[in-house]
């Protein structure tokens, strides 16, 4: 069997041909303009769908698509396969999207899931997580999302939406974890470090343009010291939300993933000692703390995934 995962975020839109062992048989990827709101991001996207399922269909011997699986970045009602909300994009609010796409894909079952379940279910599935009882994924990027997978299901809350990590609230009148620890409060560091700094690691590195968390971290691997402290302050913020889904659900491992995790096992190894440090004894140790393994392909894939499962992850 063959299944589509579709990717819905900001700025991209993936789709990729997945087999039931999770395998990736085909891909198309589009950057796109957020600025073009949603009918802009759905105009890309049924092109993309068209072309990638004639490619598919066009090669002899390829098996049929049986369904096809979203992972939308945002709360979702995956029930009625319809966009509770996005925080990146205008316009998607109340969409049914899970309804548009099957009319795109001539009636072909869809089913719409939160990006960072999708994630979860991929990389519990077929990824770090594999083997384990209870996973729980989390990803850094633009925004920070989480997926907690057991026995082989996803965890779900009622109504819109579950494990939705990057709005702990950091205190009663605080912010949210997203303002201080999610790519772009990253990003925000790194320019504030350029500026105060302009012949400092981080902004020799950006060579004169936005300073950002690939500069960050490469200036960090250098022995930077002012980038060092804005690695370790946004991991160990991160830890402490952690320690809350360790206290909650003391899972047999924590899953990082998304594009701060593409720092690699610096950014592994500040989360995993910040989070040891705020685990209460009697749960001590810790769960392990890896990398995700599947890259650009995890949140097609958890998709494709649900769908095979008909919506029953």
């Amino acid at each position: 069997m063959a299944c589509l995962g579709i990717e819905i975020g900001g700025t991209k839109l993936q789709t990729a041909v997945v087999d039931e062992a999770g395998a990736v048989l085909l891909r198309r990827v589009d950057r796109v303009d957020p600025a073009a709101g949603a009918e802009g991001l759905r105009a890309a996207l049924a092109v993309q769908l068209r072309e990638i399922v004639s490619t598919w269909r066009g090669v002899e011997g390829r098996n049929p698509l049986v369904a096809a699986g979203i992972g939308f970045g945002g709360p979702v009602d995956r029930d009625r396969g319809v966009v509770a909300a996005s925080f990146h994009v205008s316009g998607w609010t109340g969409f049914p999207l899970a309804e548009w796409v099957s009319g795109v894909l001539d009636g072909l079952p869809v089913v719409l899931e939160n990006d960072s379940n999708a994630a979860a279910l991929a990389e519990a599935t077929v990824g770090a997580g594999r083997g384990r009882r209870r996973v729980f994924y989390t990803n850094v990027g633009s925004g920070i999302g989480g997926g907690c997978v057991i026995d082989g299901d996803l965890y779900r809350g009622r109504g819109t939406g579950e494990m939705e990590l990057g709005h702990l609230r950091l205190g009663p009148d605080g912010g949210i974890l997203e303002d201080v620890a999610a790519g772009w409060a990253i990003d925000r560091r790194a320019r504030e470090e350029a500026a105060a700094h302009p012949r400092g690691a981080v902004a020799v590195r950006a060579a004169g343009g936005p300073a950002d968390a690939r500069h960050v971290a490469a200036a960090a691997a250098a022995g930077d010291a002012a980038a060092r402290a804005i690695l370790d302050e946004a991991a160990r913020l991160y830890a402490w939300a952690l320690s809350h889904v360790v206290h909650l659900l003391n899972p047999d491992v924590i899953v990082l993933g998304g594009g701060v995790a593409q720092i690699g096992t610096a950014w592994r190894d500040r989360v995993a000692v910040s989070l040891d440090g705020f685990v209460m004894a009697p749960l001590k140790p810790p769960p392990d703390v890896v990398l995700a393994l599947l890259g650009q392909d995890v949140v097609p894939v958890g998709a494709a995934l649900a769908a095979l499962r008909g919506g029953r992850a």
